[in-house]
């Protein structure tokens, strides 16, 4: 507006801060950028509504970490109940975690393996195995519990960039058949206890047409590898997911189509894991707990195999640069591997020992 006014007018000069003509320039322009400001807002916030809610596609929630404790005990003559609803809490845990069912140890038993799961839901429920957990209620005869596996179910609400993520890979499946349908029919497989809680779901699949890896294999075959992301891919999600890619009809007779074409034979299988052990050194910044940078850089890198799809390798410096970006580390050095980790298409790389000193 100071340019058009300077190009049409020569009896007003003084367009410097705080002049009266550049203040009754800058109130206009105020109004005019409020305006802009509003219609950008407007369509951002128009996008989900028009497009994630057109097609009922809304954020996936968090989901609760769960896992089983091992609660042993001194054999008694007696039954040890280990009611639902009893706390599990451990010391430096972010959260406590509560028995789901009643479980019954019987007379004379070592010890009882029971269902917890976090109060909180989210990834802050994860844990790393071995944690010593006290009781409440507690049994008399209780000597010790602890998780013999790592907690890793927990899973964050999705952000505003998964799931951009997700449908595009949902809109790509609209057109059956192809691999990208196929994959994501499957990452739909999520199985629920009782309660409606997810004990398992698939957090990686890949589908490998057989004849681009095999000439003289058939032409319209093509195996389907699925992962839970946690390890040990039940038969139960295997048999899910084949079931939602060949369709189905569900309890009230209604078909659900599949997402293969019809003559394609797919196969669903367990992705093969391949562990991968991890072994460093860290260097500290002074002022910052050791022992506990040890833990963070430990569950860091736990986090990044689990993580990895399948088929993915692992690369050592990615694994370096999420250690050494922790607040503390001054250096990381890793001495196993010594390069890295390749994997082939139908295996899912994940987590062996990880020993940081």
């Amino acid at each position: 507006m100071i340019n058009w006014m300077r190009a049409t007018t020569k009896k007003v000069t003084d367009y410097n801060i705080g002049s009266i003509v550049r203040t009754m320039l800058e109130a206009v322009a105020a109004e005019i950028d409020e305006l802009y400001q509003q219609f950008f807002i407007g369509v951002k916030e128009a996008i989900p509504v028009s497009v994630y809610n057109s097609f009922d596609f809304d954020k996936l929630p968090s989901v609760y970490a769960s896992g089983l404790v091992r609660v042993t005990l001194t054999p008694s003559a007696t039954a040890t109940l280990i009611s639902a609803g009893t706390t599990f809490a451990a010391d430096g845990l972010s959260t406590t975690y509560t028995s789901l069912n009643d479980k019954t140890a019987a007379i004379g038993a070592s010890f009882i393996d029971v269902t917890v799961r976090a109060d909180i839901s989210g990834s802050i429920g994860n844990i790393a195995a071995l944690q010593s957990f006290a009781l409440s209620p507690a049994p008399s005869n209780i000597v010790s519990a602890t998780n013999l596996n790592g907690f890793s179910s927990g899973v964050d609400a999705e952000t505003d960039d998964e799931r951009k993520i997700r449908f595009t890979a949902y809109i790509s499946s609209i057109s059956r058949s192809t691999n990208a349908a196929l994959q994501y029919g499957m990452s739909t497989a999520t199985i629920l206890d009782a309660n409606g809680n997810i004990i398992e779901r698939v957090s990686t699949a890949i589908t490998v047409e057989a004849y681009l890896e095999d000439p003289n294999a058939p032409i319209a075959k093509v195996d389907c590898y699925i992962h839970n992301g946690v390890g040990g891919t039940s038969a139960a999600l295997v048999a899910l997911a084949t079931k939602i890619i060949d369709g189905y009809y569900d309890s009230n007779g209604v078909a659900v189509p599949g997402y293969k074409a019809s003559g394609v034979k797919t196969t669903v299988f367990a992705a093969v894991e391949q562990l991968v052990n991890i072994t460093g050194t860290l260097d500290v910044e002074a002022g910052f707990d050791e022992p506990e940078l040890i833990i963070s850089a430990q569950s860091t890198i736990f986090a990044y195999l689990q993580g990895l799809p399948i088929g993915q390798p692992a690369v050592l410096s990615e694994i370096v640069y999420l250690v050494k970006d922790l607040d503390g580390v001054y250096d990381f050095k890793m001495t196993v591997p010594a390069a890295n980790v390749a994997v082939v298409k139908n295996k899912k790389l994940m987590p062996g020992s990880i020993n940081i000193t």
